[in-house]
C-alpha cells in the first residue's frame, strides 16, 4: 500500500484550455516586455554617462527596424496589461467600497487618471 497522495497529471498547456487563463497568462507574460525594456533604456542611459559617442551608438541601435518592431510590440503588451487590469479593478475591491461606487465608475475613473497623466507628460516632453 502507498502513501504518497495522489496528483493529477497536468499538461504543459494546461492555461490554453480556458480562454480566462490564457488571457491571465498573456497578461502576466507582458512583464517580461516591460522588463527587457526597462533594461534597455538603462542601459541608454549608462551610455549617456559614458559620453556623446556611446550616446550616439545607443541611438543608432535605438533606429534598429528590429528594435523599433520591439518597442510597438512592447506598447501593445503593456497597453494589453493596463487595459486588462483597468476591467479587473472594480471586481478586486473591498465589498464596501462596490456597495458605494459602481464598477463602471472606477473603470471611468482609472482611464480618466491615465489620460490626465498621459497629457501631463507630453505637455512636459514638449516644453522640454
Amino acid at each position: 500500500m502507498s502513501r504518497r497522495p495522489y496528483v493529477r497529471p497536468m499538461k504543459r498547456t494546461w492555461f490554453m484550455d480556458h480562454p480566462y487563463y490564457r488571457n491571465y497568462m498573456v497578461r502576466e507574460a507582458s512583464c517580461v516586455f516591460d522588463a527587457l525594456y526597462a533594461v534597455n533604456l538603462f542601459w541608454g542611459i549608462l551610455q549617456l554617462g559614458k559620453g556623446e559617442e556611446a550616446w550616439s551608438s545607443w541611438l543608432s541601435f535605438q533606429a534598429n527596424p528590429l528594435m523599433i518592431l520591439f518597442t510597438v510590440v512592447t506598447l501593445g503588451m503593456t497597453l494589453y496589461h493596463a487595459v486588462t487590469y483597468f476591467d479587473m479593478t472594480p471586481r478586486v475591491l473591498p465589498q464596501f467600497i462596490r456597495k458605494k461606487v459602481a464598477d463602471n465608475v472606477v473603470n471611468k475613473l482609472m482611464y480618466a487618471g491615465l489620460a490626465g497623466i498621459s497629457v501631463v507628460i507630453l505637455a512636459a516632453a514638449a516644453l522640454v
